[in-house]
């Protein structure tokens, strides 16, 4: 195991992913991001026209697949650049600013839904006909069609759109408090030895066979979350009641549902596999009776769940033979 935590400049490249693969250059994103910016500005262009004709609904549907594509590059771009060191503040603010962007987006399209659903079947069924290039967007046609009865007017759609950047400040302040403000510190081993602790190293410790290790990372990792408890759950509270806002505007029963709603997935289904897997419970308590038993310790705790049952079998999978194993696969 690493005694030291590598800063990303002295990481191996094969070790880094290529993200130069998106963008070459952070100038290329900016020359990407007022390419994006000249497609979205032709979207209110089709207001009040996508049942007008199939060719008019099959030409702004395509315009869409442009906008997502590029908001989805730059997007990508922006939050592995931010990954890369949640310190730099020049990505986090590129991360914002694209997030801007895409709630820009999502304003200027809000008249799409509204106006799909008011696209009689028969009418739409002919348009098909008449524009075979429309069959590719049948089923997102269709399953936007299915969500009638959480479908808002034009307007109220365009003003819930506009929610989407300040709905993420529960998400974006817990990553940021997560990834950039949280230390912790070193895991101890049964011999004294110091070890790195991060959210990253964390996985690697609970699997070592050194018990002392592994209850000092769990501690370790566990304790800051602890001492900002209030914080945490102030942020879990705002996201619990952003799902409800939602879920209350479009009509839902309740948060569970409108979760679901994108999926399909009826909320018994959601029930009836917790109830199936507390029905199983037995089996999982044989399974730590037996785990405690084989490791001979007096009490299991969660530190000793991804402890190695054997000893002596420790198989180190370089990254180059990982590479190539997946490759072949």
């Amino acid at each position: 195991m690493e005694t030291k935590v590598l800063e990303r400049a002295q990481r191996k490249p094969e070790e880094l992913w290529a993200i130069e693969d998106l963008f070459a250059s952070d100038q290329q994103w900016e020359q990407a991001l007022e390419e994006l910016r000249k497609e979205l500005a032709k979207v209110p262009q089709y207001a009040g026209k996508l049942g007008e004709s199939a060719r008019t609904l099959c030409d702004y549907l395509q315009l869409q697949d442009r906008v997502d594509r590029m908001l989805s590059d730059l997007a990508e771009y922006a939050q592995r650049r931010t990954d890369e060191d949640t310190r730099v503040a020049a990505y986090q603010a590129m991360s914002d600013r694209i997030l801007s962007v895409w709630v820009e987006a999502s304003a200027a399209s809000s008249f799409e839904t509204p106006e799909v659903l008011a696209i009689e079947d028969a009418v739409l069924e002919q348009f098909y006909r008449d524009e075979p290039a429309l069959e590719l967007y049948r089923r997102y046609l269709e399953n936007l069609r299915s969500r009638r009865a959480h479908i808002l007017s034009a307007a109220e759609e365009k003003l819930l759109a506009g929610t989407g950047e300040m709905a993420q400040t529960p998400n974006a302040a817990f990553s940021m408090f997560c990834d950039a403000d949280l230390t912790f510190e070193d895991a101890v081993d049964g011999e004294g030895k110091s070890y790195p602790l991060t959210q990253g190293t964390y996985g690697q410790y609970m699997e070592s066979s050194d018990r002392a290790l592994r209850k000092s990372a769990f501690q370790n990792l566990y304790a800051p979350f602890r001492q900002f408890r209030n914080t945490v759950a102030t942020m879990l509270s705002g996201q619990v009641k952003q799902l409800q806002f939602y879920a209350n505007a479009r009509n839902y029963g309740s948060a569970l549902e409108a979760s679901l709603d994108g999926t399909r997935v009826p909320v018994p289904v959601y029930h009836n596999l917790i109830d199936a897997v507390n029905r199983n419970m037995d089996k999982m308590h044989r399974y730590v009776r037996l785990r405690k038993k084989l490791l001979g310790v007096d009490e299991l705790h969660m530190y000793d769940v991804y402890a190695p049952l054997v000893e002596g079998v420790s198989r180190k999978i370089p990254y180059e033979e990982a590479r190539e194993t997946v490759y072949e696969a």
